[in-house]
């Protein structure tokens, strides 16, 4: 399946450490974001990376939406998640980097299983990072995706912020 406008987002389970005071100096205990339940009449936008720290992602990627997300949020958008194939502890590790302050989760797509039910996996196993995430954007109202853009490789565009925000 690759992913549509109108389409019912799988049900999925992510693992993630929210984001509390105490946290920023300790490690946090992943906890189970049932997408289903908790995103049902919320609009969430998605932007899904192949891993954390690695330089697109790191440098040219988080960036933006760290300074842009409470304009995102004034938008109407009640999450912001950075999604990758890496474990919750690492995803944490990186909005902690980033002085992420909340405004955003970091969701682990446990072996790319959210991101191949859409059809959005990357084969990055000659690069020896296996398989993980593709770069892409989704932006889902009430379950349903509204926006869903896959960059090209080398690209960003189609999932930046400033493409989310000219998007909501």
């Amino acid at each position: 399946m690759v992913a549509n406008i109108g389409d019912v987002i799988p049900d999925a389970k992510f693992k993630y450490i929210p984001y509390t005071e105490e946290s920023i100096d300790v490690c946090g205990v992943p906890v189970t974001l049932n997408a289903h339940s908790e995103w049902k009449n919320k609009k969430v936008v998605i932007i899904s990376v192949p891993g954390a720290f690695t330089p697109s992602c790191h440098m040219k990627h988080l960036p933006p939406f760290i300074e842009k997300a409470q304009e995102i949020h004034d938008k109407g958008v009640d999450v912001i998640a950075f999604l990758s194939a890496n474990d919750p502890f690492v995803l944490s590790a990186w909005g902690k980097s980033h002085n992420s302050d909340g405004s955003i989760i970091f969701i682990s797509d446990t072996y790319a299983e959210f991101s191949k039910q859409l059809g959005l996996e990357a084969d990055l196993t000659d690069k020896g990072m296996g398989l993980r995430t593709s770069r892409y954007a989704l932006i889902i109202d009430d379950l349903k995706i509204r926006y869903v853009k896959k960059e090209e490789p080398g690209q960003l565009e189609v999932s930046s912020a400033e493409a989310i925000l000219a998007n909501i």
